[in-house]
C-alpha cells in the first residue's frame, strides 16, 4: 500500500490595485498567483464583498461577469487574473479583492485585498465665492415704521 502525500502551496505573489485613480480613468487589476502543483479551479474579484468577475479556465466561456452597481468590466481585454475596470466614478471606490482557489482534491483557496480611492478632480479651477454681478447695501430706516430695503448699486 502506497499513499501519495500532497503538499499545496497555491500562493498570490502580487496585488495590484492602485491605491488611488482619478474618475473616468481605466483602471487595471493584477493578481498574480503561482499554482505551484495545485491546478486552477477558479479566479474570482470581488468589490467589497460582492463578486464582480470570475474566470474558470474549464468553463465555456471562462470569463464571467456579474452586473453590480459601481463597476464596468471591460470583457474584451479581461482575463485570468487581470481585469480592466472603465467608466470609473467615485462610487467605484472600495476594497476589490482577489480569490484564487484550486481544483480537486485539495480545493484550497486563498486571497488578498487592497483599497481604491476615486478622486473626482473639478474641471475648473477652485473659487471660494460664485461670481457676484454687484454689491448689496443693507439701510435701516427707524423712526415710525422699520424698514429694510436692499439696493443694489
Amino acid at each position: 500500500m502506497t499513499f501519495e502525500i500532497r503538499v499545496s502551496s497555491l500562493q498570490i505573489k502580487a496585488l495590484q490595485v492602485p491605491e488611488s485613480i482619478e474618475a473616468g480613468q481605466v483602471v487595471r487589476l493584477v493578481c498574480l498567483f503561482d499554482p505551484e502543483q495545485e491546478d486552477l479551479y477558479s479566479v474570482k474579484w470581488y468589490k467589497d464583498d460582492i463578486e464582480f468577475f470570475r474566470f474558470l479556465p474549464k468553463d465555456k466561456p471562462a470569463n464571467q461577469f456579474f452586473e453590480i452597481r459601481d463597476v464596468e468590466v471591460d470583457m474584451s481585454r479581461s482575463s485570468n487574473g487581470t481585469v480592466f475596470l472603465k467608466n470609473t466614478s467615485r462610487s467605484a471606490e472600495g476594497m476589490y479583492r482577489c480569490e484564487v482557489s484550486a481544483d480537486a482534491p485539495s480545493f484550497q483557496s486563498i486571497f488578498s485585498e487592497k483599497f481604491m480611492a476615486v478622486e473626482d478632480r473639478p474641471e475648473e479651477t477652485p473659487m471660494s465665492s460664485a461670481h457676484s454681478f454687484c454689491p448689496w447695501t443693507l439701510q435701516w430706516i427707524i423712526w415710525t415704521k422699520i424698514l429694510l430695503q436692499l439696493l443694489c448699486q
